[in-house]
């Protein structure tokens, strides 16, 4: 039963991917003409005339086939390498010139740059041998704030543009964000104090009933509509202190103690 679902799974992933840049969309297959967004009936929508190849959904295929291939490494093994291989390309293409990568469906380039940097690690990249990989951490640790925080404004997502929050203040999810990026891109390995300095933020952030405060929206859809996820300000930050004291556990490298805040 399980493993008719895994197949069936399977298909689905193989079937968004038949354009020829090698990404994956999140509805149906991409391929339509561009010059259809002109018809665009909506007056704050972008782009949802046809549908478009997306980071996000593409690294999410390239970690569920990576994971496949260990449960069944002999199932259509030329075909689901060919899968992550053009996967991979489309992930270095969609690269922006600062190194980072446009996120759908979070603000903004902060979330693109975590999915981007966890699919070319999932398809075996590393920082010494994949300079986008390396281009995403300098992008990553030239944002970290003094606080060792990251805060993006909403309006990245439609201008595209780097704008910081007003005051320049940190966000919890988009410290998140970068701390498990550079998790992903063995930084621990080479120098730990940025991944410290965030931890510590967090630990920081969080309030006597255990949350994490709410703060500026970072969900995001179709460029100009914000989304409010309530749950993100604590699933996402717990998730992060989880990885963040694994890798510190595995390589013998003090971490941030959980126990107490920390000035």
């Amino acid at each position: 039963m399980y493993e008719m679902s895994f197949l069936i799974a399977l298909t689905l992933i193989f079937k968004p991917q038949l354009s020829e840049n090698g990404g994956l969309s999140a509805w149906e297959p991409a391929g339509a003409p561009k010059w259809l967004e002109l018809f665009n009936p909506t007056e704050f929508f972008a782009n949802v005339v046809i549908e478009h190849e997306y980071v996000e959904c593409t690294t999410s295929a390239i970690q569920a086939l990576v994971l496949f291939k260990k449960l069944y490494p002999g199932h259509k093994k030329n075909e689901m390498d060919n899968c992550i291989t053009n996967a991979v390309r489309f992930i270095e293409d969609m690269h922006m010139p600062d190194g980072s990568w446009y996120g759908n469906w979070g603000v903004c380039f902060t979330y693109g740059t975590w999915f981007a940097l966890g699919g070319l690690v999932a398809a075996g990249k590393n920082y010494h041998n994949c300079l986008a990989i390396r281009r995403g951490v300098e992008f990553l640790l030239k944002s970290q704030r003094d606080d060792g925080g990251r805060g993006e404004s909403y309006t990245f997502c439609s201008t595209e543009k780097h704008i910081p929050l007003e005051g320049n203040s940190s966000n919890v999810v988009q410290t998140w964000w970068t701390l498990m990026g550079l998790l992903h891109s063995g930084q621990a390995e080479k120098d730990p104090t940025p991944l410290h300095k965030a931890a510590k933020l967090l630990i920081n952030s969080q309030m006597e009933g255990g949350e994490l405060p709410q703060q500026e929206n970072t969900g995001s859809f179709i460029k100009n509509c914000m989304i409010h996820y309530a749950i993100y300000r604590n699933t996402f930050p717990l998730w992060a202190l989880a990885e963040y004291a694994g890798v510190c556990h595995c390589l013998k490298v003090d971490c941030i103690s959980m126990s107490s805040k920390h000035q």
